[in-house]
């Protein structure tokens, strides 16, 4: 019988490389929301992959970037935390993109860590000559101990990474018991699937000024579950645009967020959204702790 292996696997890199795609690969379930706009990730997500003689503890978190406010602060603290506390790494880049500084900040961070680096170049579906370039250009066998080329959102070259994965994890413990998804509760995910929906159905600044809290998840009938969430925001402009002529835009963000939650809960599900204004949260510490980032 092999050893059995564990460990915990952090997943850097800059806004929008498929971080959280890639978790949700490995998962093979939805655990990271997802959104074409950068910076989606605010605060690491654990997922724990358990088999017959593994369990890999995945940490996806936020994009590497400039801190411009408390919110920002927070974002990168939960970086440079996972690189301490993990036993591998994954540095992710995008093959569609140019290696820029953001990519540039996340290596410098890298070189902090004392556990080992893959390189993964993410996207190759989409540029898959770029890719190959990429490898030759970045790969550092001083900074790098293997080298992965992928699609997180086809599955290309990711039994293949996930092996490489399981070979590089120490022998250990099972930390989790085997039914445990992940250390979130499910309040948690109902708050972020309504972010998502936000993310997605409005521009600009909107989605980057919001937080969304879950006030109440209370069983009404043996087919009925009553879901309250409060969307904050920094300003009543912000407040209005969300609610939209008659509602209309807080209903559409309703509808879609309920369908998902539904399948959270995998219940029916009466999803009641409010919308609240608490002036700057981003820049305030104990706004941020109020609304569960600290």
């Amino acid at each position: 019988m092999n050893p059995f292996k564990s460990g915990y696997v952090g997943i850097i890199g800059k806004p929008n490389v498929g971080k959280s795609t890639l978790l949700n690969y490995f998962l093979k379930q939805k655990l990271a929301i997802i959104s074409e706009k950068p910076q989606t990730t605010r605060t690491r997500i654990m997922g724990i992959l358990t088999q017959p003689d593994y369990q890999i503890i995945f940490i996806d978190t936020p994009g590497v970037h400039l801190p411009k406010d408390q919110l920002h602060a927070f974002m990168q603290s939960q970086i440079t935390g996972t690189i301490q506390e993990v036993d591998l790494l994954l540095f992710l880049i995008a093959a569609n993109e140019p290696f820029d500084d953001e990519d540039q900040m996340a290596l410098t961070i890298l070189q902090k860590r004392t556990s080992p680096v893959i390189l993964v170049i993410n996207k190759i579906d989409l540029d898959r000559l770029k890719a190959e370039k990429l490898q030759r250009t970045i790969f550092d066998p001083k900074t790098f101990c293997a080298i992965h080329l992928i699609s997180a959102l086809t599955g290309i070259g990711g039994s293949d990474l996930l092996q490489k994965i399981i070979t590089l994890l120490p022998e250990g413990p099972q930390y989790y018991p085997e039914d445990t998804l992940t250390d979130r509760n499910e309040r948690f995910y109902i708050a972020e699937l309504v972010r998502e929906k936000v993310y997605k159905l409005t521009q600009q600044e909107i989605p980057y000024s919001v937080a969304i809290i879950t006030d109440e998840v209370k069983e009404r009938t043996a087919a009925l579950t009553y879901v309250k969430a409060t969307i904050y925001v920094e300003r009543e402009s912000q407040k209005k645009i969300l609610i939209g002529v008659n509602g209309k835009k807080l209903k559409e963000i309703g509808q879609a967020a309920r369908k998902e939650v539904e399948q959270l809960l995998q219940k029916k599900v009466y999803l009641d959204l409010w919308i609240k204004v608490k002036k700057n949260w981003r820049k305030d510490p104990v706004a941020l702790k109020q609304l569960g980032m600290k």
